[in-house]
């Protein structure tokens, strides 16, 4: 959207600077063709009635008005972090993509036992990174013990290996689906799945079918 603004704010100042060397370079000539296009818009929106052209101009201004407002805000709005930086080095500054992160998350949830695909979706505050992870496990495995070492891994590579800081307790949604009987294929035990979201204190929280 940064590149939709940017290309909308080209467009204006290349019109912008066109006419303002027109009316500069020859004021008499541009005033009076300008004078003569307000002039026939001005006749236009006289010949319209005013039950019809008040309305039309009201929803018109609206439009105009929320679409720059939108630009505004795009355009002023602080994009998301792609990295962080890494608290736990000296003697530099060390930074971790946000997408490597996640990778490492992903890879690390996926090696344990009963865990069959993992989502994680993770974002940088100020007060260190935000996981949430989605999770399909087995529905034979145990749920709050699942989503514990889950949780304890999410820890373990944020915090020891990657040398980061947990903004808050990571939030774990867990899917429990079986394998149909003879095939490879695996079905939803319940719908629509449930969230487990736990902290450091309460341990885990979830529910299965």
């Amino acid at each position: 959207m940064n590149t939709f603004n940017r290309v909308v704010l080209v467009i204006l100042l290349l019109v912008a600077m066109v006419l303002c060397s027109f009316v500069f370079v020859v004021p008499v000539p541009t005033l009076r063709v300008l004078a003569q296009q307000a002039g026939g818009l001005a006749d236009f929106f006289d010949r319209v009635r005013p039950i019809v052209r008040l309305p039309i101009g009201i929803l018109l201004a609206l439009i105009v008005d929320l679409v720059g407002i939108l630009l505004i805000v795009l355009e002023v709005r602080r994009p998301a972090p792609r990295s962080i930086s890494v608290e736990q080095t000296t003697g530099g500054e060390v930074t971790l993509s946000i997408a490597s992160i996640a990778d490492q998350l992903k890879a690390e949830v996926n090696q344990l036992p009963e865990v069959l695909q993992v989502k994680p979706k993770v974002s940088a505050k100020r007060k260190g990174v935000v996981v949430e992870l989605d999770a399909k496990i087995a529905a034979d495995a145990g749920v709050p013990g699942k989503a514990e070492r889950i949780v304890e891994t999410v820890r373990r590579v944020v915090e020891e290996k990657m040398g980061l800081k947990l903004a808050r307790a990571p939030k774990v949604n867990i899917e429990a689906v079986r394998q149909a009987p003879g095939t490879g294929v695996t079905e939803t035990s319940f719908a629509p799945p449930e969230e487990s979201e736990l902290d450091e204190t309460s341990g885990t929280e979830s529910s299965s079918s």
